[in-house]
């Protein structure tokens, strides 16, 4: 009896290793934090809907220092060692300059007509990762030494929640720049690499985490406190959709944040990592592909609702009714 239970545990045991073995890990990239970019001069100011907006220049902070090129690379290297996929900024920014250059040359053959994209399409075609890894550091002399101070953190690109953060310091007289940087990095990448295996063991478990958003336009005939019959009851839109989010999250774990005739938002919702496609294949799920059955299910009987959908980065969508 002993020899069989502990064989029945080994077996189990077996079968975990396998199917942890073959969990997709998190996408993850590497970018310059925000605080290095301003004080490194790599900023640009943007007109978004006629107001001025400052942002990173991540394509001239990788073109033009060589120092956060040296650690996007020692990031990547011992990264990749430990199986954490690791997305290129570089390549990507390049890849999207070059769709932009093409698409911007694409003209209709009959009608001599331009490919149209919105802003919020051309955000659509960026790169999704799972996982940005914030990189910051400062470079200081401390008599005849030179000193780096090194802070990284893991942001999850769903919930935007802080998964795990470390600072280090790399500090010699002689070493070249190149590997006092490496130096800090490697200075703390096991208490590193444990938040991310931690946070990932979560995701599998417990699903990842994302908000949904639905507001309504003036347009639109009805509200959320308009009532339908459901299964041989009256219940307000809103009930029916909260009933929709709490049967479709993962183990009905979802928070309502507001409810309103108006607006409904939904936080803390976990969702599978993977759903099926039109095929019946698995694949990797974000919010929008998420609350698309939803935005299926207010389109027809008895809703007949106009309905549009806004995806809000990797973790957020909003979702209209009366228009798109």
């Amino acid at each position: 009896m002993k020899k069989a239970l502990i064989l029945a545990a080994s077996l189990l045991l077996a079968c975990q290793i396998t199917g942890w073995s073959q969990a997709k890990k998190p996408v993850i990239m590497v970018v310059p934090s925000d605080s290095w970019c301003q004080r490194n001069g790599f900023v640009q100011t943007v007109n978004q809907s006629g107001t001025t907006v400052t942002m990173s220049d991540y394509a001239r902070a990788m073109r033009e220092n060589a120092d956060m090129r040296t650690v996007v690379s020692a990031m990547g290297d011992f990264m990749a060692k430990n199986d954490f996929p690791i997305q290129s900024l570089e390549q990507e920014l390049k890849r999207l300059q070059t769709e932009d250059a093409e698409l911007s040359m694409m003209t209709g053959k009959k009608s001599g007509g331009e490919i149209e994209e919105t802003p919020l399409e051309r955000l659509r075609r960026s790169a999704k990762a799972d996982i940005i890894l914030d990189m910051d550091y400062e470079i200081h002399r401390i008599g005849p030494k030179r000193q780096v101070s090194f802070n990284l953190q893991a942001v999850d690109a769903y919930s935007s929640k802080i998964i795990s953060g470390n600072t280090g310091v790399g500090s010699d007289s002689s070493a070249p720049m190149t590997t006092l940087l490496e130096e800090a990095v490697l200075s703390f990448k096991d208490n590193f690499l444990s938040g991310l295996q931690h946070h990932f063991d979560d995701l599998f478990a417990n699903g990842r985490e994302i908000s949904i958003t639905l507001l309504r336009y003036d347009s639109c005939p009805i509200d959320f406190e308009e009532e339908f019959e459901v299964n041989g009851q009256d219940a307000e839109l809103a009930e029916i959709i909260e009933a929709w989010v709490a049967d479709n999250s993962k183990e009905g774990r979802f928070n309502t944040a507001a409810k309103s005739a108006n607006r409904i938002r939904f936080n803390q919702v976990r969702i599978p990592l993977y759903g099926k496609n039109l095929n019946g294949r698995d694949v990797a799920i974000d919010a929008e592909a998420f609350a698309r059955p939803l935005v299926k299910m207010l389109k027809k009987a008895p809703y007949n609702l106009v309905v549009g959908s806004a995806p809000k980065g990797l973790g957020e969508v909003w979702i209209t009714i009366g228009d798109k």
